[in-house]
């Protein structure tokens, strides 16, 4: 239709000119733009999530949706294309992403202990006052990067560029039959898994045995009957597969806290025009609020899950410690907070800084709107990324 009406179009002109006559101003021909072709720009993205969880499909998958998209609409010579990788080791990525075996991981600090120790010290157990989510925890965070030079310096010496990190809101037990928790005492003989090491601590303060291996292992300690039960958030039923075991949930805010990361191959972030480099960083601005968000809305989705599909309240029991025994809760509180985080502080000047610094910032966006006030869309969809 298009070269049709293009054919027309030269007939008319045509006649036009014979009638302007020979005096008439030549018209000039407009050539059409050719589209320029496009460099790919190939990247391999690898984590520990497994495909079908919210936090690749939904979170990192509208990031990488939301880079492509931008690269093609604000750059006239490149595109990008994403290879990925789910279910891979934490211990695995980092390697993998310092090596360039990828490009791009997200994974946690935490999940390899001892090579960022001052990323630990925001793990510890805290009792701060005010609403705990994913998103008020998450700010805290990146405030906590932006701000506090001596964790840029130790993270940045292993050679990987940060592209974003966000958090998990606030500590569940997750239990299998028979094996709750909702005093200290339950907690003897019990091993529980930890994601890092400020949950062994807590765990082992509790009176249980920590064991530390990434989520990606703990469905194989419950099918190996190697553990009791699981100190993380409640997505992991739903997203790990965990649904099968877990039964019995026990709140507990005060216990646990983690980090996520997104980070980029530093010779693969070099390599990338300027143009692209402005793009992800811009888009990186803004992903620890949408992640913060979108975990509290997905932990939430997990709870739900357990539920609806797990018998709530006849295979399925929640317990709310604070508000359920307030005296029990204390004695946990008490046994965690403050001991554990002075303990890992233990005198260290830098340390000190960086959890009051920590402190500072949870406090600001827990009375700072909109945060403050901010609560999740469930059951409606997750939130969607916006840019300006």
């Amino acid at each position: 239709m298009k070269r049709i009406l293009l054919l027309i179009l030269v007939v008319v002109l045509g006649i036009g000119m014979v009638v302007m006559g020979c005096g008439g101003a030549p018209a000039e021909e407009e050539e059409e733009e050719e589209e320029v072709p496009r460099t790919e720009i190939i990247l391999d993205f690898a984590t520990f999530w497994p495909a079908t969880d919210f936090q690749p499909s939904i979170g990192e998958g509208n990031w990488m949706e939301v880079l492509s998209k931008r690269v093609l609409e604000e750059t006239k010579g490149y595109k990008l294309k994403w290879v990925k990788t789910f279910s891979v080791s934490p211990s695995a990525l980092l390697t993998g992403v310092k090596a360039g075996t990828y490009d791009v991981i997200t994974s946690g600090p935490g999940y390899t202990a001892g090579v960022f120790p001052l990323w630990e010290g925001a793990e510890y157990p805290s009792n701060f006052p005010g609403k705990r989510n994913a998103l008020i925890m998450s700010m805290a965070k990146k405030a906590l990067w932006e701000n506090f030079e001596p964790l840029r310096t130790e993270f940045l010496a292993q050679g990987i560029v940060p592209m974003y990190f966000w958090s998990v809101g606030p500590g569940w037990f997750l239990m299998t039959t028979g094996n709750g928790v909702k005093t200290l005492e339950d907690f003897a003989g019990k091993t529980i898994r930890v994601a890092n090491p400020g949950s062994v601590a807590t765990i082992n303060a509790l009176g249980a045995t920590g064991l530390y291996c990434p989520m990606s292992a703990a469905l194989e300690k419950f099918q190996q009957g190697l553990i009791e039960g699981i100190l993380c958030p409640t997505d992991t039923p739903k997203g790990f597969g965990l649904g099968a075991y877990v039964r019995e949930a026990t709140y507990c805010p005060v216990s646990y806290d983690f980090v996520f990361m997104n980070v980029m191959n530093k010779d693969t972030w070099e390599g990338l025009p300027q143009e692209v480099k402005d793009i992800f960083t811009s888009t990186n601005a803004k992903w620890t609020e949408y992640n913060g968000k979108l975990r509290t809305w997905g932990e939430y989705d997990g709870l739900m899950y357990c539920r609806s599909s797990l018998g709530w309240n006849v295979t399925w029991f929640e317990y709310y410690l604070p508000t359920e025994n307030p005296t029990e809760y204390q004695r946990w509180v008490d046994t965690l907070y403050p001991s554990l985080v002075n303990t890992w502080i233990g005198g260290n000047a830098t340390r000190q800084a960086l959890w009051n610094e920590y402190s500072k910032w949870y406090d600001y966006y827990n009375k700072t709107e909109p945060y403050s006030t901010w609560t999740h869309s469930y059951p409606t969809q997750p939130p969607v990324p916006t840019f300006p």
